[in-house]
């Protein structure tokens, strides 16, 4: 699918029904519209890679310029607003991401075949939290340094760069994405639907670069 230039500078978006699958494509630079929220400039891209039993599996993280996070994965579709740091030897860190903490429990029910029947839960600010996923990911940056230190702090050996899903245990429409490094952001948001996102502007000059 091709787009035309604009009068803005700007690549003429896609029908409405394929504004999602447009943040996939999302560069430094470019433009998202969020319904009752306003318009947002990307400016922080990380180029995700996991490999599993050989296969690999890609995503994208994307930061805009208000701190939000947009995560465009097989998964789905997502927006974290809001970002919490645990620092190394705090009590949710410990709770999280020790030697007998929530992500090793959970990473041995799923070896174990248990951990749909045995879920691991976390309380977090008073909401408890269901750990869903859990991987180690490569990365590759394209924009800005991202101003949360573990999202700056991205090793170059992939098992150093541990990430989590979590859900609300309540409320499946509340999610939230673990990034541990040299310490732990947790972030939270929910799921875009197709109407949340009313725009999307791919500069051309970008997406030129891109097809290069």
């Amino acid at each position: 699918m091709t787009n035309s230039s604009s009068e803005n500078g700007h690549a003429e978006t896609f029908g409405e029904s394929d504004h999602l699958a447009q943040l996939s494509l999302l560069l430094p630079g470019d433009v998202v519209e969020i319904w009752e929220a306003g318009s947002f400039v990307a400016k922080t891209i990380f180029l995700c890679q996991e490999v599993v039993e050989e296969r690999t599996y890609s995503w994208r993280w994307t930061f805009l310029n208000d701190g939000s996070l947009i995560e465009t994965s097989p998964d789905g579709y997502f927006w974290y607003q809001k970002h919490q740091l645990c620092k190394q030897g705090s009590d949710l860190y410990e709770e999280l991401v020790a030697q007998d903490g929530a992500l090793v429990r959970f990473e041995e029910r799923v070896r174990a075949g248990v951990s749909g029947r045995r879920p691991v839960r976390v309380t977090i600010d008073g909401a408890e939290y269901q750990i869903t996923s859990t991987g180690t990911v490569s990365v590759q940056r394209l924009g800005d340094e991202a101003e949360l230190i573990p999202w700056a702090s991205f090793s170059k050996k992939a098992e150093d760069n541990v990430y989590f899903g979590l859900v609300n245990a309540t409320d499946e429409s509340k999610v939230g994405l673990g990034l541990w490094t040299v310490h732990l952001s947790l972030s939270f948001g929910r799921e875009l639907t197709s109407t949340d996102v009313t725009e999307v502007y791919l500069k051309q000059e970008n997406h030129h670069y891109g097809d290069a």
